[in-house]
């Protein structure tokens, strides 16, 4: 018996309790380098991770865990490219399999079984919750905070409305190879790291 919350949902869950879970697997196989290596967090949680020909063609996602949460399958030509794309596919998926492994079923017959499964657990809940281990995961705030602060003289919500385009452009391109992320988790983490960015006026 799977048990979700009210309305088909899993449960609400603290984005502190998340952080806790994000720093957990940090403290316990992470090696201190940047950018986050997802692949050693696997290897440190006896996690396989085995690319897929085609596999976002042929089920429109870009990884998925395994019924046993001992593999993490993604789309191949991502996991050649080494992409941020796959990284964060990567970190998504340890949230699920740090987050949500009690809500599922104990066997399936195959992997149509298990996906149709999986994308009735992956409710809006679900898919936050991993969303925002993954972000935190790959750009902890301690380390992006430092990171923003020097490039800004110290005063990130200051100064980021005093720096000229071209200027905040290269900055956040340094930021981004650091993190090895994407410019939308880049600006997810400025929003949940910088809440009162949004309440400024330039």
């Amino acid at each position: 018996m799977i048990y979700l919350g009210k309305g088909g949902q899993i449960p609400y869950l603290a984005k502190d309790k998340i952080i806790k879970e994000v720093d957990n697997l940090l403290e316990e196989c992470w090696d201190g380098v940047f950018p986050v290596d997802v692949e050693l967090l696997c290897d440190g949680l006896g996690v396989s991770i085995i690319p897929v020909p085609k596999l976002n063609r042929m089920f429109y996602i870009d990884a998925y865990v395994s019924v046993d949460f001992r593999t993490i399958y993604v789309d191949e030509a991502e996991f050649e490219k080494e992409s941020p794309r796959y990284r964060f596919s990567v970190a998504h998926e340890l949230g699920h399999l740090l987050l949500h492994q009690k809500y599922y079923p104990s066997s399936v017959k195959n992997i149509d079984e298990w996906l149709k499964i999986s994308r009735q657990i992956a409710t809006d809940n679900a898919e936050f919750q991993a969303n925002f281990f993954a972000a935190n995961l790959l750009v902890p705030s301690d380390e992006f905070a430092i990171a923003l602060n020097k490039y800004y003289n110290g005063d990130f919500l200051k100064n980021v409305w005093l720096a000229s385009d071209g200027e905040r452009e290269r900055i956040f391109n340094s930021i981004r190879r650091k993190f090895k992320v994407s410019n939308d988790v880049i600006a997810r983490r400025i929003r949940e790291v910088f809440p009162e960015i949004e309440r400024v006026e330039k």
